[in-house]
């Protein structure tokens, strides 16, 4: 993919992250700054850097983390408690400024990017702009909107992990907003997977 250099300029902002929220697998919660190789938006198909993600609100982390699109045509909503006992939640913060490419709103338009980069379900586009973006600029990564919530998301490249600092994790179901959330969009916790038992529950004890 070509990338218009000569344009990025005009979308570059200069971002110090105060506590961006990060939904992890509470099997990672010794490293809550860190990131590991998989497929996501901006991730790298050749597998040349890894990149973490964080939102500027809890909303939007947990529509990206946790529902994507498994609520789409459903009139009933399900979660189930084991799946959210399994994960926990940090505030992502950075000790200096970060570079990054500001493609929300606008920006991908008006950079004579695909659009698709940055809000397509499809994450092929992303990743091969990613991958061109890392390669070719000294960006340590991408502000974009959620596709979910329009909210403000963040994916950093492994070269500024260095600047990142994490937040002591907490189980995300001992969280208010969790259950706030949850009621928002009318969702209910199942207690326990394939049963017909369902909690409404709107708190934590």
């Amino acid at each position: 993919m070509r990338i218009p250099l000569r344009r990025l300029q005009s979308r570059t902002t200069l971002v110090t992250l105060g506590a961006w929220p990060r939904i992890i697998p509470s099997a990672h919660k010794k490293t809550p700054a860190g990131a590991g190789f998989g497929s996501s938006r901006f991730s790298s198909p050749s597998r040349s850097f890894r990149v973490l993600y964080a939102a500027e609100d809890f909303p939007t982390a947990f529509s990206e983390a946790v529902v994507r699109d498994r609520m789409e045509g459903k009139q009933l909503r399900f979660l189930y408690r084991p799946q959210l006992e399994a994960l926990m939640a940090t505030n992502i913060g950075s000790t200096a400024g970060l570079k990054l490419l500001d493609l929300t709103n606008g920006g991908a338009y008006e950079l004579g990017i695909d659009t698709d980069t940055s809000r397509s379900r499809a994450h092929s586009k992303g990743q091969t702009f990613s991958e061109a973006l890392h390669a070719e600029t000294d960006f340590d990564g991408i502000l974009f909107n959620s596709r979910l919530t329009t909210g403000k998301c963040v994916a950093i490249y492994d070269r500024a992990f260095a600047r990142l600092a994490g937040s002591t994790p907490t189980e995300i179901v001992r969280l208010d907003a969790l259950y706030t959330e949850v009621q928002r969009l009318g969702i209910t916790i199942r207690r326990a997977y394939g049963t017909g038992n369902m909690s409404s529950e709107t708190s934590e004890a």
